[in-house]
């Protein structure tokens, strides 16, 4: 009978066990999830995010619907949603590299709203943006424990001809 006992405390103490590590293996998992979905919902969002300031940056400001497109790309909160759950759900040098990179896209916002932006300054003015999401990527992946990539996610600025110098008025025909 004291086998019969000692087998029952020993089996009841295995299911407890084994759900408490079922339970502490699930919240780990449930964790890492959201995480990986923070991340991943703010690097699509970045990418969204850059193409309305984009617009903004080529529009002209004396165009009468340019106050509506500006009104428009800030009325978009999914940026600042997808920055809140890194916020949230990310390790300390991600939310660092992530607030980093919202700086950057708020200084690009503000600089597109400025002046009319030619393409080649477009390309200038978004290289910031583009070092702080690649800093936020390398930050991720290293939370993943992923090995690093060398891949730059804002491609260099095509090649835009240079415009052909202005005549003086001596040099006209």
């Amino acid at each position: 009978m004291t086998a019969a006992i000692v087998a029952a405390v020993a089996a009841t103490l295995g299911i407890i066990l084994g759900r408490f590590w079922d339970m502490r293996s699930e919240t780990t998992r449930w964790r890492r999830d959201q995480m990986v979905a923070s991340h991943q919902h703010l690097a699509q969002v970045f990418r969204r995010t850059v193409e309305g300031i984009r617009a903004v940056a080529l529009a002209d400001p004396a165009d009468p619907m340019f106050p509506e497109l500006v009104a428009r790309v800030r009325e978009d909160s999914s940026w600042d949603d997808a920055h809140a759950a890194v916020l949230l759900h990310g390790a300390p040098e991600v939310v660092q590299a992530a607030v980093a990179m919202d700086l950057a896209i708020t200084e690009l916002f503000y600089d597109a709203q400025d002046r009319f932006h030619r393409v080649e300054d477009w390309y200038r003015i978004r290289i910031p943006a583009g070092q702080a999401f690649e800093r936020f990527i390398d930050a991720a992946r290293d939370e993943l424990d992923l090995k690093p990539v060398r891949v730059k996610f804002l491609a260099p600025a095509r090649q835009v001809p240079a415009p052909a110098p202005a005549q003086l008025p001596s040099e006209m025909p």
